[in-house]
C-alpha cells in the first residue's frame, strides 16, 4: 500500500462505523455473561480469518520471527481493555465507559514522540482537542450522578482509565510491529491468544443459550472480531498510532448513530455538536498536516531504511516531513 495516500484513514473510518454497530448486536444477546460473549466472538471472528487465509493463501505471514513477547502482549491487552470496558458500562453507565475508554488518543499522542519520536504538528493537536472535547459533550449529564446499575460508581471510572491506557498501549505496541508484520498477523495472533485466555468461559454457558444468540454473536465474530478488525489494522499500520487514534474516534459517532437509527436511543443537541466536533477532528488528522498561515510547506525528502520483513526483504522509502504516513 502507498503510504501517502489516503487509504489507510478510510480504513480506519470503515472499520468503525463496522465497530459501531456493536450496541445493536449485544442488545440483541440474552443469558450470556462477558466472558462467554467475548469468547464465542473470537471464535467465530477466528474462524473466520482461517478461512480469509486459506482463500488467500497468506498463511507465511503467521510465521512470528521477531518482537514475539510484544505480540503475545498486543492479546492480552484486548481482553484487559475488553473486559474493562464492559465492567465500566456496568459500574458507571454507558456514556461515561464511552468517554473514558477514547480518552486514549490522549495518552498515545504524548507518548508518541517520546517512544517513536513522532512529530506532533499544530493541525494533529487541534484535531486532538476538537475530538476530546465532542467526546467530552456526548455525555449524558444524567450518568454523571448515577451510580449505574450495582451502584459502585469510582470503580466503573476505575475500569474506564484502565480501558483507554490498556487501549493506547494497545495502539503504541501495533506501532512498534508494523514494520515486522502485516495487519492479518496481528489480528490472527491476538484473535488466538485472547481465545486461550478467555477458554474457561466457553464452558459456562448451555449449548440452548448459545445457540439462540448465534444469531448475534456470528455478526459479531465474522464482521467485527474479523473483518472490520482486518480492515482496521491495515490502515493502522500504514499510519502513525496518534493518528489511528483520533481517527477511531468515530467509533462512537457511529454508534449513537445506529443507536438512534435502530434502537430508538434519544439524541440531545450536545449529542449533533459533540459528533461535528469528532468529524472535523477526524477529518482534519485525515488530510494531512496543512500550514494554516499559508500554502503547505514544501516538503522534505528523507530516506530511511526500515527493517527487515518476515520474509527477509529490506528496501528503502522515502519520507516527506511532515507529510509522511505511517
Amino acid at each position: 500500500m502507498d503510504r501517502t495516500s489516503n487509504k489507510p484513514s478510510i480504513y480506519i473510518i470503515t472499520s468503525c462505523i463496522m465497530y459501531g454497530t456493536v450496541c445493536i448486536l449485544i442488545e440483541g444477546i440474552n443469558g450470556m455473561e462477558t466472558g462467554s460473549i467475548l469468547f464465542y466472538r473470537l471464535l467465530f471472528g477466528l474462524i473466520g480469518i482461517i478461512v480469509f487465509i486459506i482463500a488467500t493463501k497468506r498463511h507465511k505471514e503467521l510465521y512470528l520471527s521477531k518482537k514475539r513477547p510484544y505480540m503475545a502482549l498486543r492479546g492480552i491487552l484486548n481482553m484487559v481493555c475488553l473486559f474493562s470496558y464492559f465492567l465500566s458500562i456496568k459500574y458507571a453507565g454507558v456514556s461515561i465507559a464511552v468517554m473514558l475508554l477514547y480518552t486514549s488518543p490522549v495518552y498515545v499522542t504524548l507518548a508518541s514522540p517520546i517512544l517513536f519520536k513522532e512529530r506532533i504538528s499544530t493541525q494533529s493537536m487541534l484535531a486532538l482537542i476538537l475530538s476530546v472535547a465532542g467526546i467530552l459533550m456526548l455525555i449524558d449529564p444524567n450518568s454523571m450522578t448515577s451510580a449505574g446499575p450495582s451502584g459502585n460508581y469510582p470503580l466503573g471510572i476505575f475500569f474506564g482509565i484502565l480501558a483507554g491506557l490498556s487501549s493506547a498501549t494497545n495502539s503504541l505496541i501495533i506501532d512498534h510491529l508494523k514494520e515486522e508484520y502485516t495487519g492479518l498477523t496481528l489480528v490472527f495472533w491476538s484473535t488466538l491468544i485472547g481465545m486461550v485466555i478467555l477458554s474457561p468461559y466457553s464452558v459456562r454457558v448451555s449449548g440452548q443459550v448459545l445457540f439462540e444468540n448465534l444469531g448475534m454473536l456470528l455478526p459479531m465474530g465474522l464482521a467485527l472480531s474479523a473483518a472490520a478488525t482486518l480492515i482496521y489494522l491495515n490502515g493502522a499500520v500504514n499510519m502513525k498510532a496518534q493518528t489511528a487514534s483520533v481517527l477511531a474516534l468515530l467509533e462512537p459517532v457511529s454508534s449513537i448513530f445506529f443507536g438512534f437509527m435502530i434502537l430508538n436511543n434519544p439524541i440531545f443537541a450536545n449529542t449533533i455538536t459533540g459528533c461535528g466536533l469528532i468529524l472535523l477532528g477526524a477529518f482534519m488528522i485525515s488530510v494531512g498536516d496543512i500550514n494554516i498561515f499559508g500554502n503547505r510547506g514544501q516538503p522534505r525528502l528523507r530516506l530511511r531504511r526500515i527493517f527487515t520483513t518476515p520474509y527477509g526483504r529490506d528496501s528503502t522509502r522515502l519520507q516527506v516531513g511532515g507529510l509522511r504516513r505511517y
